[in-house]
């Protein structure tokens, strides 16, 4: 039967799947688990109403309590064996246990194999430790107060006599005299005339026997140094020995548990010396148990530095080593070594040693999920910090490349993500077969991948292959998808460590991205001075924000007679420091940090009063125009708040012009958005129309109402026909679609005669007025109103 059979046991576990899961595991090896505790308070009720023969405890409790702590509150009060059951295997977590000298500790995850084999290991020495304290106790308790009782045979044979040990009077009753018949019938029929011809002859002898079956009593009787005085005769004494023939039965037991235990156990001398061990441990070893007796634990493969080095310092040596069998084969294993006893210079270990090797395969497997991004098959974030942290590892790193893949947003939001995965998989694989054998791939999140690498040779070759291995498109679902990458290079300095590596390639990637992707970048300090200026810029944005540095300023829109029927709101910095920042500098930084949706929450503000502020005048007919970008219109709450602006103004949707770059409508989200606000009442323009992708099918699109041309299309003096038609064509394709044709730009008065001839609608630049703000700008409308009218 096993030990751990009807015992009952307590978990304390704050993880409900881990508590589940060791309940149906104890239950299922016949245990009784009473109860399941989350917390060190539920743990303390728990023991007082349950009285655990076997407690599980998690170090780390779910209310922030030590399971360590109540551990020792729990043993403080009643003896019972806990095991810890914890994720942690650190040296400090160990040494902190080891402080409240548990029966065992069990790191997380485990199976029924480890449950089964250290719970049994657990209570078999607490029974141990249990009869060694009642042993002593029992020792104390007949030398302080049990006496013998001294027995002596009448003079006519017929009775006897005793004084002492008067708990014997409750064995033969109330009086201090037996009679002789009496007294031998306590014997068997086969030592009655032994025990005759003792009391005859004077012959010495020693009986043990039970004289109450029942309740398990036993007598020692002797007799010895018989003499006839005064017709008395003294043949010896009555000994109560039920405690030492209980603790032998118990004795007896614990050597065949001992022996049938499935884990190797060996008792050691003070020398690690064997003294004793069962079936299991020779087994493991594959020798005879004889054979193992006399041999020191270092001769199988165990490193005496590492007993050396934690004796003193605490109860029990719990450690994974590598051991030999007698074929020198080696295997994991678990080895825990507990002081039993120590008595002067005579100290005595128990050793138990348990075969790991399917939990180390099963360690190895958890440990390549855990380090492995699930969909590539790289590794991921948790691989790449453990590498930078590794000191060995880092060390050997002589270089660090960032790609972060071009185009790949737009494939994810148009086509969804399966689609999405099913590019990252094979552009995981492309870099993969890029790399060489000791180079490292690792998913850093999204679409960026870093490599590792350890031999920095023909570093510019491995970066140009990277690149190419986007050369040829993916297909994917009968769709030919094509996906580009921006690569950032850092190669290793000394002093400089792979945490550094990582700064410098990722910033060497933003760079190659400025300069119009697809492209290698090497990392230079350079760099690092624009990323600084950026940082500047972002800091000085942010301050400016909070300060209202930021103000609107206006340019007018006007039809081809020149009269003012639009107002574009411009963002202007005015800083304290600097002075004017052109909004080119930073705009782009803006998005990149996210505070364009500030920005964008002030611009639309601006928006709201100044369309007030024209229908005040009477000037209602002037529209407004405003930017925005694709990461505002993908924020809900922006234009939740905008909406909220046009409320609290009293301003019209059809009041405001929405101004989007062609390029923003690639994306399938922004196209949706679009076409919700084109529904609420908005004018949408596309702008700079022709500067980028040209998105012809747009111009089909319904909520698209005026196409801004980009200032790029204008032919130059001695620019020849080629541009002329373009544009012209252009022009004219938009009118037939119904599209309102703006051209941006317009600087001199052969723009302006162009734009005429071209069959433009509405013209802007500084030909008309250079932006202002609204106090300005409303004179000067006021005045032109009053002119044509």
């Amino acid at each position: 039967m096993s030990l751990i059979e009807n015992k009952r046991v307590l978990v304390v576990e704050d993880t409900t799947i881990a508590a589940t899961y060791l309940a149906r595991e104890l239950s299922a090896l016949n245990a009784q688990v009473v109860g399941l505790a989350r917390s060190k308070e539920q743990a303390l009720e728990m023991v007082e109403k349950t009285n655990p023969e076997l407690i599980l405890m998690d170090i780390h409790l779910a209310d922030g309590s030590s399971g360590i702590e109540a551990a020792r509150s729990i043993t403080q009060q009643r003896a019972v064996p806990v095991i810890f059951t914890t994720s942690y295997s650190d040296d400090t977590t160990l040494q902190e246990a080891m402080s409240v000298s548990p029966y065992g500790y069990v790191v997380k995850p485990f199976d029924v194999k480890t449950i089964k084999v250290t719970c049994e290991t657990a209570l078999k020495r607490f029974a141990l430790e249990e009869q060694a304290r009642t042993s002593e106790k029992r020792f104390k308790v007949a030398a302080e107060a049990a006496k013998m009782g001294v027995m002596e045979l009448d003079g006519n044979g017929c009775s006897f006599t005793y004084t002492g040990a008067k708990s014997l009077q409750h064995q033969f009753g109330a009086s201090t005299t037996i009679d002789l018949d009496t007294f031998l019938a306590l014997f068997d029929d086969a030592d009655k005339q032994d025990v005759t011809d003792s009391i005859s002859q004077g012959k010495s002898l020693h009986k043990t026997l039970c004289i109450d079956a029942e309740n398990d009593t036993w007598l020692d009787i002797v007799f010895s140094e018989i003499d006839v005085d005064n017709e008395l005769v003294n043949i010896g004494a009555v000994i109560d020995v039920t405690e030492r023939q209980r603790q032998s039965k118990k004795l007896r037991l614990s050597s065949i548990i001992f022996d049938q235990l499935a884990e190797g156990v060996a008792v050691l001398a003070q020398d690690f010396t064997v003294l004793d061990c069962n079936r299991a441990l020779a087994e493991l070893i594959g020798v005879a148990p004889e054979r193992l007796v006399g041999k020191s634990l270092f001769d199988f493969g165990i490193d005496p530095l590492s007993i050396a080095r934690n004796r003193g310092k605490k109860k029990m040596l719990r450690d994974k080593i590598h051991l030999h069998d007698a074929r020198g084969d080696e295997f994991p294993a678990l080895l825990t070594v507990t002081e039993l006893t120590q008595s002067g210079d005579a100290e005595r270990f128990v050793a138990t040693i348990s075969d790991i090797t399917e939990l180390t395969r099963a360690e190895k497997q958890l440990e390549s999920l855990a380090f492995t991004d699930s969909l590539t098959g790289a590794g991921n974030r948790n691989y790449l910090k453990l590498a930078l942290n590794d000191s060995v590892f880092s060390d050997n790193i002589q270089a660090l490349i960032f790609v972060d893949l071009d185009g790949f947003k737009a494939i994810n939001d148009t086509h969804g993500h399966d689609v999405g995965d099913e590019v990252l998989c094979e552009c995981a694989m492309r870099l993969k077969h890029s790399i060489r054998e000791n180079d490292t791939l690792i998913r850093h999140g999204g679409d960026e991948f870093v490599v590792l690498v350890q031999q920095s040779d023909d570093l510019n070759k491995l970066s140009q292959r990277l690149l190419a291995a986007f050369n040829d498109a993916i297909s994917v679902n009968d769709l030919t998808l094509t996906v580009g990458a921006s690569i950032g290079v850092a190669e290793g300095i000394d002093g400089k460590g792979a945490d550094e590596l990582l700064k410098h390639a990722d910033i060497a990637m933003y760079e190659a991205k400025r300069k119009g992707k697809g492209q290698v970048v090497f990392y230079t300090s350079a760099q690092s001075d624009s990323i600084e200026y950026r940082l500047y810029v972002e800091q000085g944005l942010l301050d400016a924000i909070i300060n209202h540095e930021l103000y609107a300023a206006y340019q007018p829109i006007v039809d081809m007679s020149g009269n003012i029927v639009a107002l574009e709101a411009l963002c202007r910095w005015k800083s304290q420091e600097i002075g004017d920042i052109h909004p080119d500098s930073f705009i782009p930084i803006a998005e990149e940090t996210g505070l364009i949706n500030e920005l964008g929450l002030k611009m639309l503000r601006e928006v709201c009063i100044a369309s007030s502020l024209l229908k005040e005048e009477g000037l209602g007919h002037v529209k407004v125009h405003v930017n925005v970008s694709i990461l505002q219109l993908n924020s809900t709450e922006l234009v939740k708040q905008f909406m909220s602006f046009l409320d609290e103004f009293a301003i019209c949707a059809d009041d405001i012009v929405l101004e989007v770059t062609e390029s923003a409508m690639h994306d399938i989200g922004t196209r949706r958005i679009l076409r919700e606000l084109a529904s609420a009442g908005f004018t949408i323009a596309v702008d700079d129309f022709g500067s980028g992708y040209a998105s012809i099918s747009e111009l089909t699109e319904p909520y698209t109402h005026i196409v801004k041309m980009d200032k790029s299309l204008l032919p130059a003096e001695n620019s020849g026909e080629t541009k002329r038609v373009i544009i012209d064509t252009l022009i004219q394709m938009c009118s037939r679609l119904g599209k309102s044709v703006l051209l941006e730009g317009i600087e001199t008065q052969a723009h302006a005669n162009f734009a005429r001839q071209a069959g433009c609608d509405l013209m802007q630049g500084f030909l008309f007025s250079r932006p202002k703000t609204i106090n300005e700008l409303l004179p000067e409308i006021r005045e032109q109103l009053e002119v044509t009218a």
